[in-house]
C-alpha cells in the first residue's frame, strides 16, 4: 500500500515538474473584423467641405489607413489618415482630432480603419480635410474639435488588416511636397538636409519654441526649402540635429502657407550621405533694413531712372528687394549683381536662388525680374559685358505675397574660370498697374570637385 501511494506520489511529482519545464504557447489575440460596408470616398468628403464646420448627416462609411503614431511624442491626440493610391489615383489624406492618448495600441501604422462619418463634422484647414467634433471657442467661433473618448470607437473601427508602411509612403522632392494635395499623407523627402542655422543643436530648443515645438527647415540643392517640426513632448525632442544628407519621412501639414513635416520617430531621419556645401552662397542676413542695397563685392546698378534695389528686413529675414511703388518713371531698370564667383575646379555646377513678390497688379514682362550670367562683366559697366539670360522659376500674381520660391536647379556647367550671376528688375513707376515688388534671397552655387 505505501508502495502504491508512493509510486502515485512520484507520477504526480513527475507531471507537476514536466508541466512547469515546458514552455507554454502564449495565446494569440485574435481579431474580429468589423463587418461594414463602405459606400463613400475620403475624395468625395473633401471636395464637400469648406472653411466652416459642417455637420455629415449621412450613414457614409469611409475607409482609410493610418500613417501617424502618437507612440514617439510628437503627435498628441490626433490620428492622421491616407487612402491607399492607386495607379490612376493619388493617396489622399485627413487628419481626426481624439481626446485619447497613446492610440498607436488600437490604431497601428497600416491598419485600415473604417470611419463612420454620420454625425461628425468636416472643414478645410489650410486646405487639409479634418472630421471630427464640433468645438465652439470662447470668441464664439466653431473649429474642429475632438472625437471624445467615449464615442471614438464608435467612429473610428479599425479592420483585421494592416499593411506594410512601404506601401503608404510616397517617396517625393521637397518641391513635389509643396502641394496641398500631399497634405496629412505619409511622405519621404529625398536628397536633403537640414539648414545650417540647424546643425548642432537639438531637435526641439527652449530658445527656439514656436508653438510649443521648434521649426527647423530641410533644405535641397534647387533651394527648395520645408520646415521640420519637433514638439517638446518628442522622445527625439533633446537629440542634436544630424549634419549630413539623406532621407526624411514624416506626415505633411500647412498652418498658414508654411509647409510642414512632422516626423514620428527618431529613426524617420537618416542621413548617411554627405553634406551638401555650396562653394558660393549668400543669405543676406547681414543687410540693413530699408536702404539701399550694399554689400561687400556685389554692384547695384541703375540701367533706366534711378531707383536703386534695396535691402529689407521682414520678419527676422534679410533680402534683396525691388519696389516700383514710391517711383513715377515710366520705366525702371536696375541690376544687382553678384560678386565675381569662381568656378575653377568644379564640375557639375547647379546654381539656386529663391524669390518671392508682393503687391503685384498683373503678370507683365513690363513687370518682371530675370537673371543673368556673365563671363566678362569689369564690375561697374552693364552695357559693356555680355549676358546670357538663365531659365528660373519666378513668382507671379498667383504666388502668395512674400512667399520665397525656389528657382529650382539652374545648369552652370556649361561656364568655366569667373563669372557673376545678376538680377534684372524691369518696371515702371508711373504705370501703377504695374506696380509690385520682386525679392530675392539664398543665392547658392553648388558643384562637385574636381579630381
Amino acid at each position: 500500500m505505501k508502495n502504491r501511494f508512493l509510486n502515485s506520489f512520484l507520477i504526480l511529482l513527475f507531471l507537476i515538474f514536466c508541466s512547469c519545464s515546458s514552455e507554454v504557447e502564449i495565446p494569440k489575440l485574435g481579431c474580429t473584423q468589423p463587418d461594414i460596408t463602405i459606400n463613400q470616398t475620403v475624395e468625395k468628403v473633401k471636395n464637400i467641405s469648406g472653411s466652416t464646420p459642417k455637420v455629415y448627416s449621412y450613414d457614409d462609411v469611409i475607409e482609410a489607413y493610418v500613417v501617424s503614431s502618437d507612440e514617439g511624442g510628437n503627435f498628441f491626440k490626433t490620428i492622421s489618415f491616407q487612402t491607399l493610391a492607386t495607379d490612376k489615383i493619388p493617396a489622399t489624406g485627413f487628419s481626426m482630432p481624439v481626446d485619447v492618448t497613446n492610440t498607436y495600441i488600437d490604431f497601428r501604422i497600416g491598419n485600415k480603419v473604417y470611419i463612420k462619418l454620420k454625425d461628425q463634422f468636416t472643414d478645410s484647414y489650410y486646405g487639409a480635410l479634418r472630421i471630427g467634433s464640433l468645438y465652439v471657442s470662447n470668441a464664439g467661433d466653431p473649429t474642429i474639435g475632438r472625437i471624445s473618448q467615449n464615442d471614438y470607437k464608435n467612429v473610428l473601427n479599425a479592420s483585421c488588416k494592416v499593411i506594410e508602411e512601404d506601401q503608404l509612403v510616397q517617396q517625393i522632392s521637397i518641391e513635389e511636397a509643396l502641394n496641398e494635395s500631399k497634405l496629412n499623407t505619409l511622405i519621404e523627402l529625398k536628397d536633403v538636409q537640414f539648414a545650417e542655422a540647424a546643425i548642432g543643436r537639438h531637435y526641439f530648443e527652449e530658445s527656439n519654441n514656436v508653438g510649443g515645438a521648434t521649426n527647423w527647415n530641410l533644405s535641397d540643392k534647387t533651394g527648395n526649402q520645408l520646415i521640420f517640426r519637433t514638439s517638446s513632448y518628442a522622445n527625439f525632442a533633446s537629440n542634436i540635429v544630424p549634419d549630413g544628407s539623406g532621407k526624411v519621412r514624416g506626415i505633411l501639414t500647412k498652418f498658414g502657407s508654411d509647409y510642414q513635416l512632422m516626423p514620428r520617430f527618431a529613426t524617420d531621419v537618416v542621413m548617411t550621405g554627405k553634406r551638401s556645401v555650396p562653394f558660393f552662397s549668400e543669405d543676406f542676413q547681414s543687410v540693413k533694413n530699408n536702404v539701399n542695397f550694399a554689400l561687400a563685392g556685389w554692384s547695384n546698378i541703375v540701367e533706366k531712372a534711378s531707383k536703386l534695389w534695396k535691402s529689407m528686413l521682414y520678419a527676422g529675414n534679410g533680402y534683396a528687394e525691388f519696389n516700383t511703388t514710391s517711383t513715377t518713371a515710366a520705366e525702371n531698370i536696375a541690376w544687382l549683381v553678384s560678386p565675381k564667383i569662381n568656378m575653377k575646379g568644379y564640375k557639375n555646377v547647379v546654381l539656386s536662388f529663391r524669390s518671392a513678390q508682393h503687391d503685384l497688379k498683373v503678370d507683365s514682362p513690363l513687370n518682371s525680374l530675370e537673371v543673368y550670367v556673365s563671363t566678362n562683366f569689369d564690375g561697374s559697366s552693364i552695357s559693356k559685358a555680355k549676358w546670357t539670360k538663365l531659365e528660373a522659376r519666378f513668382p507671379s500674381l498667383s504666388s502668395p505675397a512674400r512667399e520665397f520660391m525656389s528657382s529650382g536647379g539652374i545648369d552652370l556647367s556649361a561656364y568655366s574660370g569667373n563669372i557673376h550671376i545678376a538680377f534684372k528688375y524691369i518696371g515702371s513707376g508711373k504705370d501703377k498697374t504695374l506696380n509690385g515688388a520682386f525679392m530675392v534671397d539664398d543665392v547658392k552655387i553648388f558643384g562637385e570637385k574636381e579630381e
